[in-house]
């Protein structure tokens, strides 16, 4: 099930060479609020980075596979009630034919909610 327009909606997006800017809300009518949780929602962490490689697919025009990840952090409790808007910053490293290195955070005016750096393959 693809994430966009259920979980999160796009507000705005921004390509460059090497980075995007996604503006994103996340939707609280979304079911996977049901079981993170009722009454208060929270944003299950592997529901961010299918937002984040969704995204990646866009700025990128292809499907990506996420080859291995480095380092994935969530440095605060992302909810649709706390933080209904946020920005989604990827930077893109070159790495060879087809695969490339990516740094993304996903944050909003003054709180970072997921770090990430990894490896994507078209």
């Amino acid at each position: 099930m693809l994430l966009r327009n259920n979980y999160y909606k796009v507000y705005s997006a921004h390509y460059g060479a090497e980075d995007a800017l996604f503006h994103v809300a996340l939707l609280p009518g979304c079911d996977v609020y049901r079981g993170h949780f009722p009454g208060r929602p929270v944003c299950p962490g592997a529901c961010n980075i299918e937002m984040m490689k969704e995204c990646v697919e866009e700025a990128v025009g292809k499907c990506v596979s996420i080859v291995f990840i480095k380092q994935c952090r969530f440095t605060s409790l992302a909810s649709p009630d706390v933080c209904p808007e946020l920005d989604l910053r990827l930077h893109f490293q070159v790495l060879g034919e087809g695969r490339f290195l990516l740094t993304a955070t996903l944050s909003d005016a003054g709180i970072t909610y997921m770090e990430f750096k990894g490896e994507i393959e078209k």
